[in-house]
């Protein structure tokens, strides 16, 4: 077997169960006692589906430039796609953008106006599977208290909903 002009003959290393942490260079030295030793470098790259690593919600002035951020690590690359209310982003106008880079995705929005504010997803995938985190494009102290502490995923409708559904549950 070949692999990267490198020849087996029967003898492989065994990674189970192999991370991410574990791609890099490894080397193979052959000694049969008659020539000199032969050595050469495989390099062992991890494939994995992504992960999005980081992301945040983003207060937004009106008529300022704002930016929602998606990171995600994959390999091999993800590439990304922005949802609003379950509908696909596209550049539509002077005043969405979007940017994909190698890791990262980034939603620009310049002149913000109030049809953006609202709960924004961004879906990272390969051909290992997908990743997605939620974000939220407000308005400076629309969420009182509460701005640093939202999470990936949850969203001020939901935690109205689990308001409500715990208000009902007490009088029943």
């Amino acid at each position: 077997m070949s692999i990267d002009g490198l020849v087996s003959d029967g003898e492989f290393l065994d990674i189970t169960e192999i991370k991410r942490q574990q791609a890099e260079d490894y080397e193979c030295i052959t000694n049969n006692g008659v020539a000199p030793p032969d050595q050469r470098k495989v390099k062992v790259t991890v494939n994995y589906p992504p992960m999005i690593t980081d992301m945040k919600n983003m207060p937004a002035h009106l008529g300022k430039t704002a930016i929602l951020r998606c990171e995600a690590m994959a390999v091999p690359q993800a590439g990304f796609e922005w949802y609003r209310d379950e509908h696909k982003l596209v550049e539509s106008d002077n005043t969405l953008r979007i940017k994909n880079e190698k890791t990262r995705s980034l939603l620009l929005f310049t002149n913000v106006t109030e049809k953006h504010f609202g709960n924004y997803t961004c879906f990272a995938s390969n051909s290992l599977g997908a990743s997605n985190a939620s974000m939220l494009l407000f308005r400076p102290g629309a969420i009182k208290g509460r701005g640093a502490g939202l999470h990936a995923g949850m969203s001020v409708g939901v935690s109205v909903w689990l308001s409500l559904s715990a208000v009902l549950l007490l009088k029943v």
